[in-house]
């Protein structure tokens, strides 16, 4: 056993006090015989035994908790060959895991943290025997340093490396530290942690398991600096076409007790200034400010985001990429037999729209063609009055879907209802529970007198004042099948009825969606295809069913593996990050060809995917917890390492002393004073117990 303190073992000096001040008051009483007392000479045997015995024991209790609190003050720990049963002769291994993530490119009272994350490790080695070992990895970026290294390799590495605005991996660079800690040749192992402590790196190292293996958590400091970051950029709709405007939503955050003023936010689409703002936000206030931008052509179109004026410049530019569909290629499935004198509205409005739209395109098939089809080349599936949905069509069209696809449904005036309801289960849709009114009657049941106005199908369609109250000829409806919605899941009443019915519903399945009408698209159920209204909400709930997933932002966030899916050829392709280029992992899904790439040296910016025929742009950002510097203290580390029992050193607040004798302490022992502070309690509260029942004036 050593000390931290060694200098307040003088405090054990005070242990003779109480034994002095005894031996002073002992004095020998002279005899004095007395006729009536005689009879109290038999106590002498008896009570007067029991008061020395109590004496004794109160004294010995007295002195014995004064020596703990002295070696309290000492602060006694085990060295690790005490600590962990190994030899403390022995060669250490120290394995280091340092925070190079952009929050360390702060400057708190030491200077940069990162540089006083480098001064803390050096003081690491001063500690250290010439013998012992090391491992050196960082957080952020790729895990470059996996191997044991000497003393001399460690300290031209630490030279070397820098912050880097890569993904963070913490969690699973300790793991990997542990493992090869564990698998390690040496008695002493140590695992050492240089941090600043965020919150969102520090989550990541839950659930642990570190056995007898020393963890010891330096914290660099925290220091409070202003920092405005974007923490979303979204569309209101994702019916994103060549040459047709919309606009972006870009969110940004004062992540900070500080006011943020005199800052400017501008955006940049396809190499043009799309437009700037000045910011002025309240601690901790977020704020939304639009851009409104147009592709010029299909195919991946940049973006970024840069904010100026802000104190903390590292996470000030957000990069982003839009998808423009080049064409969107619908299937429509309807009934090859079905009567021809009948009139569908659908393949007037596919004509139409196809004649008027070079990016849209359909094909027209019969429902045998879902036994061999593959749907990865459509971006959208009609099922136009089909009496019955092949039931080895289900899991197709659920994975269709899961993948990002949009599926129309359209009843037949003839179709089965249980059919329809087990389709319908497969994507927690609801089901059919009945008809309401006549077929081709043309007497009205109800009418479609309320629209979800939000909804991107509806965007853009009507031209009215502020608060001015909405109007659209309301079809009337002959005949429909009443949807009974489900009582979870993500779901959007389209259109409804004035008696409250569901005419057209929405269910959000997977990266997809599932479009059900309550109504067929001949004259026999309604009059709505003959209204104004129809004819474009049709054409744009099928564009937004056909977005799903081909239109909108393509991002990755840092950190994650990067996975891509999508029509390319497997065999070609290839990821450009820079003047790199790389071979993915490919593998055929539903919806294409997968690519996956862990990623972890990749900074922001934009990745390109290419099979030399084709090229798409994504975009690559860190997650704006990164911009979040709120830290853990002690306790919080404690509840989220509950079986390791890490050993947590605040270095911002020590000398450089103290901070050296912290390090000795403890990565290289284990501090037990709290043993010593819980004996010295006891003996404290077992002294006033014996002071409380032992009765020694009591005869026997």
């Amino acid at each position: 056993m050593s000390f931290l303190n060694p200098i307040f073992l003088l405090a054990l000096i005070a242990v003779g006090l109480p034994l002095l001040i005894h031996l002073l008051n002992i004095r020998r009483p002279q005899k004095v015989a007395f006729s009536t007392l005689a009879f109290f000479r038999e106590l002498k045997n008896t009570t007067i035994r029991r008061i020395r015995i109590k004496k004794y024991l109160l004294l010995l209790l007295r002195l014995a908790a004064i020596a703990c609190f002295a070696m309290v003050l000492a602060r006694p720990f085990l060295p690790p060959g005490l600590s962990g049963g190994s030899n403390a002769q022995a060669p250490t291994l120290n394995a280091i895991l340092l925070d190079n993530s952009i929050s360390m490119s702060r400057i708190g009272t030491q200077g940069p943290l990162f540089d006083y994350g480098k001064d803390i490790i050096r003081k690491i080695d001063e500690s250290a025997k010439d013998e012992d070992r090391y491992m050196l990895q960082l957080t952020n970026g790729e895990g470059e340093y996996n191997s044991i290294l000497s003393r001399a390799n460690m300290q031209n590495i630490l030279e070397s490396v820098d912050i880097k605005p890569a993904g963070n991996f913490m969690g699973d660079r300790l793991q990997e530290l542990i493992e090869s800690v564990r698998e390690a040749p040496y008695q002493n192992k140590n695992i050492f942690i240089v941090t600043d402590g965020q919150v969102s790196q520090l989550d990541q190292l839950q659930d642990q398991e570190l056995d007898d293996i020393s963890l010891t958590v330096i914290d660099v400091g925290d220091v409070e600096v202003q920092n405005t970051v974007v923490t979303d950029i979204s569309t209101s709709t994702n019916m994103i076409g060549a040459n047709i405007p919309f606009i972006l939503n870009v969110e940004l955050a004062n992540r900070s007790d500080v006011n943020a003023v005199n800052q400017f936010v501008t955006a940049e689409f396809e190499g043009q200034n799309a437009g700037q703002y000045s910011v002025a936000l309240e601690p901790n206030e977020r704020k939304i400010f639009t851009f409104e931008v147009t592709p010029s052509e299909t195919g991946s179109a940049k973006g970024k985001i840069e904010i100026e004026g802000d104190e903390f410049q590292p996470d000030n530019e957000f990069y982003f990429t839009v998808q423009v569909p080049e064409t969107r290629n619908i299937l429509w499935i309807n009934e090859s037999n079905s009567d021809p004198d009948l009139i569908s509205y659908t393949g007037t409005v596919l004509r139409v729209a196809g004649e008027n739209d070079a990016q849209l395109s359909y094909r027209e098939v019969d429902p045998g063609f879902l036994e061999t089809a593959d749907l990865s080349e459509f971006n959208a599936v009609i099922l136009d009055g089909l009496e019955n949905i092949p039931e080895y069509s289900f899991q197709l069209l659920q994975d269709y879907v899961q993948n990002g696809g949009g599926v129309m449904f359209f009843p037949s005036e003839n179709g089965d209802i249980s059919n329809y309801n087990s389709l319908f289960s497969q994507f927690n849709a609801g089901r059919f529970g009945g008809m309401q009114g006549d077929y081709a009657s043309f007497s009205a049941v109800a009418t479609a007198d309320e629209l979800l106005e939000d909804h991107p199908a509806f965007t853009g369609l009507f031209e009215r004042e502020q608060n001015e109250q909405l109007r659209f000829t309301s079809p009337d409806i002959y005949y429909y099948l009443k949807l009974l919605k489900p009582g979870s899941g993500t779901g959007f009443d389209l259109m409804t009825m004035n008696n409250g019915d569901v005419l057209v519903y929405e269910k959000r399945f997977g990266e997809g969606s599932l479009t059900l009408a309550a109504i067929g698209n001949d004259p026999g159920w309604s009059n709505f295809p003959v209204k104004p209204l129809f004819a474009p909400f049709y054409y744009r709930l099928l564009l937004y069913s056909a977005s799903s997933d081909q239109g909108g932002f393509v991002n990755h966030q840092l950190g994650d593996s990067f996975t891509w899916r999508g029509n390319i050829d497997g065999e070609n392709a290839v990821i450009e990050v820079g003047e790199d280029v790389i071979k993915p992992s490919v593998d055929v899904v539903p919806s294409g060809m997968r690519l996956s790439y862990p990623a972890q040296e990749w900074v922001p910016g934009w990745i390109t995917i290419t099979d030399r025929d084709r090229t798409y742009v994504v975009s690559a950002n860190l997650s704006s917890e990164e911009s979040d510097f709120t830290s853990v203290d002690q306790n919080m580390l404690g509840n989220l390492l509950e079986e390791a029992d890490p050993i947590w050193v605040s270095a911002g607040d020590l000398g450089e002393d103290e901070l050296q004798n912290e390090i000795q302490a403890s990565g290289f022992g284990r501090e037990i004073w709290s043993w010593f502070m819980l004996a010295g309690l006891l003996f404290l509260v077992t002294e006033s117990l014996v002071s409380m029942w032992y009765k020694a004036e009591t005869i026997s």
